[in-house]
């Protein structure tokens, strides 16, 4: 097979949900993680910021809102730069998937913060149910699919 056959099978082999949804497992777990580290480092140094002892207090200002929008932006800084450095996630990685526009190329900036945006933690996948082209909300948005990648074969 040569490459550019496999290529073109790359970018017309639509992802089932089942990899998708492993994907997500795992990329959801790396979410969880990064707001765990986030808060661990980062809850004392706000705690002594705004010179509180108790938790609950201070939690009205405006440091503290900032702060806690902090992680949910790290998380998309995650996400935006894994699809548009490697066209994956480590999730994706694992499942052998890949993120590209319609034709099979890689996807811009603009293609996946809007994605990721839209991709509301993943309920967009179960709209691929009901579309032909397996394409969850967040993928007709953004112009983008997910491929599953072929195996790679043993010479």
């Amino acid at each position: 097979m040569s490459e550019q056959t496999a290529s073109k099978q790359l970018v017309t082999t639509p992802a089932p949900l089942t990899k998708k949804l492993g994907a997500w497992l795992y990329d959801a777990l790396i979410c969880v993680a990064i707001w765990f580290l986030w808060g661990l480092f980062t809850f004392p140094l706000i705690r002594w910021l705004l010179g509180v002892d108790d938790i609950y207090t201070g939690q009205d200002t405006l440091l503290y809102k900032i702060y806690s929008v902090l992680p949910a932006l790290l998380i998309l800084f995650y996400f935006v730069g894994s699809h548009v450095r490697f066209g994956q996630t480590v999730g994706m990685s694992s499942w052998k998937l890949m993120l590209v526009q319609k034709d099979g190329k890689p996807v811009t900036f603009g293609q996946a913060l809007l994605r990721d945006i839209t991709a509301v933690l993943g309920i967009g996948m179960l709209f691929s149910l009901f579309n032909s082209k397996k394409l969850g909300w967040h993928d007709i948005i953004s112009g983008t699919r997910v491929v599953a990648l072929p195996d790679k074969q043993k010479d």
